[in-house]
Parts: structure tokens; C-alpha cells; sequence
């Protein structure tokens, strides 16, 4: 059984980070916390540089100051940065290019339509994420959804999500952070301890996948 997990969480993987590369190939990858982007100034040592996008979905450029550039695709933000440095500079040519992928996740395990790792994004709930997830199936309990915080193996909350659904209360509609876990549990009693096995070892793999995708482009 834990075998089978793990191939299943493996797979799954595999097609997030394919369906991340086609995007950036295809020039349609929009542009996420976490993300390092490359930004090339033709003639300009000064603006060539390597730039984080930070929690909040900003970055911060010399003469064009702190830009919100989260959901851009990077010709957009290319565009955006000519038009801007125009102001200083003579015909500048900006090349922007994704040097690595965002660093900063958020795990939606279980009862889920869409499994897997997503962007964080700074001020996101709960509820938020679990939609970007693809809602929740027909067998999830809504009773029993399990919130693990980074660096922590066994302390968890568990949230009602009916009580946030049915009853409005918004307080436990949480605001997730970086690196959190969502697992929501199963009516039938599907064991939590074999999703957070799965949770973990996803958690394992991404950074894997990302440390892979770094040292690629440093040859």
C-alpha cells in the first residue's frame, strides 16, 4: 500500500513539473512568488541582474522601483520594464527569463480533485486554496481537514470545514503559509498517517526537483 503511494505521488509530480516546463517554453508561464527571474538590460551591466519575486508578489528594480509582476507572463513584464526604463534610458531592450521556479508551496493532499503543490500566495485561506485545488470529491469529510505547518511532524489543526461552509465562520477559515500542508480527510476513515507519508515525501520531491533544475542551468 505505501509503495503504491508513493508511485502514485511520484507520477503526480512528474506531470506538475512537465505541465510548469511546457508553460515555459510556450512563453505562458505566469510568473509566481518564489520565482528568480533573470532580467537582461541590453548595454546595461547595472540593470542585469538577478531578481527574486517576493511572498507579496512584487519585485524590486533599480530605477523602476517595487513592481507587482505575480501573474505575469514574462513578455508581459518585459513590456512592462521597456515602457518603464524609457523614461531613463534610450531605446532600452529588456530580456526577462525565468532562472528557477518558485520556491514557495503550499501541499493540498486527499480528498481533492486536484492533488498536488500550489504557488503560495501571500494572504490566500484556506478555503482559497482548496479551490485552486479543484474543490473538494463526493467522499471527502468535511469534518476532519488536517493543516501540518512546515518544519513540524506531528502537531496539526484540524479545521470543520462544514462550520466554515454552512455556518459562515470565517475565523477558522485560516490564512495558510508557506510550505503548510492541506490533507482533507475521507468519510470511509481512510487512514491520515498514509497522506502525510505521501505529503512528506512530495515535499521531499519538489525540492529535489527544484535544487535539479538550478544546478541544469548553472552548466
Amino acid at each position: 500500500m505505501k509503495a503504491a503511494f508513493r508511485i502514485s505521488c511520484i507520477v503526480l509530480f512528474l506531470l506538475l513539473n512537465l505541465n510548469t516546463a511546457y508553460a515555459e517554453e510556450d512563453g505562458m508561464y505566469q510568473i509566481t512568488p518564489g520565482d528568480q527571474l533573470s532580467i537582461y538590460v541590453h548595454g546595461n551591466s547595472d540593470l542585469t541582474l538577478m531578481v527574486p519575486v517576493l511572498p507579496d508578489g512584487t519585485i524590486s528594480f533599480p530605477l523602476v522601483g517595487n513592481l507587482y509582476v505575480q501573474g505575469l507572463t514574462t513578455a508581459v513584464l518585459q513590456n512592462a520594464l521597456t515602457e518603464k526604463l524609457n523614461q531613463f534610458l534610450q531605446n532600452p531592450v529588456v530580456v526577462v527569463s525565468i532562472q528557477s521556479v518558485s520556491a514557495y508551496k503550499v501541499y493540498v493532499m486527499g480528498e481533492v480533485r486536484s492533488a498536488g503543490a500550489l504557488p503560495y500566495q501571500e494572504d490566500l485561506r484556506l478555503t482559497d486554496y482548496l479551490t485552486l485545488a479543484g474543490g473538494m470529491t463526493n467522499v471527502a469529510d468535511l469534518k476532519k481537514c488536517y493543516i501540518f505547518s512546515a518544519g513540524s511532524d506531528s502537531a496539526h489543526t484540524i479545521i470543520n470545514l462544514r462550520e466554515i461552509i454552512e455556518d459562515n465562520r470565517q475565523e477558522l477559515n485560516i490564512t495558510l503559509k508557506s510550505d503548510d500542508t492541506v490533507i482533507v480527510g475521507r468519510r470511509s476513515g481512510f487512514s491520515i498517517t498514509q497522506w502525510i507519508e505521501v505529503a512528506q515525501l512530495f515535499s521531499v520531491l519538489v525540492s529535489s526537483a527544484t535544487l535539479y533544475l538550478l544546478i541544469l542551468r548553472e552548466r
